[in-house]
């Protein structure tokens, strides 16, 4: 099957801005048709790309998991869902020993990821040569007890040797794997902000859950960062992990990780898994360049912004009616647990949503497209964790990893940033931006229908979404 223009429905973009060449690797017949034509160029297959230093080719489509057990409520859904990705070509699949999320915490994705794997090797469809599977320890622990123990409140631990060879461990016996790809770090367990977060602030200023290394000022950590290293290599040198990775980290972290390594004489992490979508581009900056620097790979999450950025959430919309078609809204992640990563939704977020449903629509792709498409042509990004609950929503978002977009219309999604500058993000004061008051009547979150939004206007808006936020506690932590 040829690569396929797709036909614009509007005027050219009158932006022409330069755009950072494509990845050498991706598939050069398509990306020029784009640039040649200024239209969306629809290739026939997945690409498949070297994984930073690592030894692995995966596809760039990365099928994300963290919401099997909890919005989906039963282990064949993520066996459908599992066996589309595979149908279609994809080789890639992240989770975590924390996952689900939003309720019912920890080891349930894993074990349905396990019992799919055993039965296709056993079947013959599949083996486990052929796939790679990430997975990630969090300071929390949650899901990293043994079953029957309990996890102690406002628990945190450093990834200590011994915890994370345990987690390891039960991670590969809940996903029947032998070993394990991408070993990640779920999130620093060092005082810094997290999950939304711009800013830096010391000693655990707005961050959402316990740490448990508190490095004072003026001293850069090496005994954390060294500890937790060794704690890695413990890992590599028994063969449970073949490559290591962090997560919801930034510039020092990632510089601090890979010097420590370099000195110990340990393999560097691979990858980096941050929140990064249209609504959230925080990671391009510092974070990005040391990531480049120590060629560290960008994993992302969060591209589709919770959902949001499929712009379902944009009540009356075709592009909302088509998804509850699929799935009723009020079991989408946004209605259905409104406490849970809010910061994806708020106000402005919205706004910035429509720009970009209205961008899509121009080149005749759905926002769907636009968001995963345009993620994976960004530079700093090698594959691109998505997060589905239907068979459906794997098929649409597989197929946007096989679009690419013109020069013109990357330079239009800028153009657009410029104007809503990271929205689902905040710097100081998370509240003020989940209320958005300055925006007055215009100013709706994604978890207030349009139908609900003038009785929802001023007060009791404000405490439901200021409800939201500060009941959120773990639950808020995103990944």
């Amino acid at each position: 099957m040829p690569d396929t223009p797709i036909a614009r429905r509007g005027p050219a973009s009158p932006y022409k801005f330069t755009v950072r060449k494509f990845n050498e690797l991706m598939a050069k017949d398509a990306a020029e048709a784009a640039a040649e034509s200024g239209q969306v160029v629809r290739k026939a297959a997945l690409n498949k790309i070297k994984f930073g230093n690592s030894n692995m080719m995966v596809t760039e489509f990365c099928i994300g998991t963290m919401t099997w057990g909890s919005f989906n409520d039963a282990p064949e859904q993520a066996f459908a869902q599992l066996d589309k990705a595979i149908e279609m070509g994809a080789n890639f699949f992240d989770t975590a020993e924390l996952y689900p999320v939003a309720f019912n915490y920890g080891k349930t994705t894993e074990k349905w990821m396990g019992d799919w794997l055993a039965a296709r090797t056993k079947q013959g469809t599949l083996k486990r040569q052929d796939i790679y599977i990430a997975t990630k320890c969090n300071p929390a622990r949650i899901g990293g007890f043994p079953d029957g123990e309990t996890r102690p409140d406002n628990y945190c631990h450093s990834f200590e040797a011994d915890i994370l060879e345990a987690s390891c461990r039960r991670s590969i016996e809940r996903l029947q794997c032998d070993y394990i790809d991408l070993y990640q770090l779920h999130w620093p367990a060092r005082d810094t902000p997290v999950f939304g977060c711009a800013s830096f602030y010391p000693e655990g200023y707005n961050r959402p859950m316990p740490f448990a290394d508190k490095i004072p000022a003026g001293s850069p950590g090496y005994e954390v960062f060294e500890r937790q290293v060794l704690s890695v290599k413990k890992l590599l040198d028994a063969g449970l992990i073949k490559h290591w990775g962090l997560s919801n980290e930034n510039a020092f972290g990632i510089t601090m990780f890979c010097t420590v390594a370099d000195k110990l004489g340990v393999p560097r992490p691979v990858s980096c898994q941050n929140d990064f979508s249209l609504l959230n581009r925080t990671y391009e900056s510092d974070t990005w360049e040391a990531a480049y620097r120590f060629g560290v790979v960008g994993l992302p999450y969060g591209t589709l912004a919770g959902g949001v950025l499929t712009a379902k959430y944009i009540d009356g919309s075709r592009w909302s009616k088509a998804a509850a078609a699929d799935r009723p809204l009020s079991e989408c992640r946004m209605r259905f647990k409104p406490d849970f990563q809010p910061r994806y939704g708020m106000p402005v977020a919205m706004l910035a949503t429509e720009a970009y449903a209205e961008l899509a629509e121009e080149y005749g792709i759905t926002p769907t497209e636009l968001a995963l498409a345009w993620s994976k042509q960004r530079q700093c990004n090698a594959s691109i964790i998505t997060g589905t609950t239907t068979v459906k929503q794997v098929e649409e978002c597989i197929n946007a990893f096989k679009l690419e977009l013109p020069k013109e219309l990357m330079a239009a999604v800028d153009v657009i940033h410029e104007q809503f500058r990271h929205p689902s993000s905040f710097y100081h004061d998370k509240q003020v931006c989940m209320q958005a008051q300055w925006l007055g009547s215009a100013g709706r979150h994604a978890t207030i229908p349009r139908s609900r939004l003038k009785t929802a206007l001023g007060s009791p808006m404000v405490q439901l979404v200021a409800a939201a936020c500060a009941g959120a506690a773990l639950a808020a932590m995103a990944r």
